[in-house]
């Protein structure tokens, strides 16, 4: 018997605030797919990776932005029509001031704040963003 990866990924929504309230960095993408497009921070999960050290590795990656795995929490779990499962890793909210300053990476030109639910370009981030500004998921 033989089963297929379903792909997983891990997303992270890394919430801030500063005196206009309270934000979610996302990032711009300069790779494919959807190059150019707002978007999470996230990717694949690494072989024998813990997908809670994904997200912050991700987090690292794409905005520079440091976490400790053990922050994470399970926001959401999503499946989209092409077989990807999606978890959504929700860290604790921080202050923007404390966030190193955004510089483009090998993946991205930057990050910034997304201060109310937006289309980003991929159906799922859009869900989770809408659920996040809707107080459906929590903080640790």
């Amino acid at each position: 018997m033989a089963y297929r990866n379903p792909l997983p990924v891990a997303v992270a929504l890394q919430p801030v605030y500063d005196a206009q309230g309270t934000a979610l960095v996302v990032i711009t993408r300069t790779i494919e797919p959807a190059r150019g497009g707002t978007a999470l921070p996230g990717g694949y999960i690494d072989d024998r990776e813990d997908w809670r050290q994904a997200v912050v590795r991700e987090l690292r990656e794409e905005t520079g932005i440091d976490a400790a795995s053990r922050d994470v929490r399970l926001a959401d779990a999503m499946s989209s029509p092409d077989g990807h499962l999606l978890l959504f890793g929700l860290l604790p909210e921080r202050p923007a001031e404390d966030l190193p300053p955004s510089a483009p990476t090998d993946e991205t030109s930057g990050r910034h704040l997304l201060r109310r639910p937006e289309e980003l370009v991929f159906p799922l981030h859009t869900l989770a963003v809408r659920a996040w500004f809707e107080g459906r998921y929590i903080c640790p």
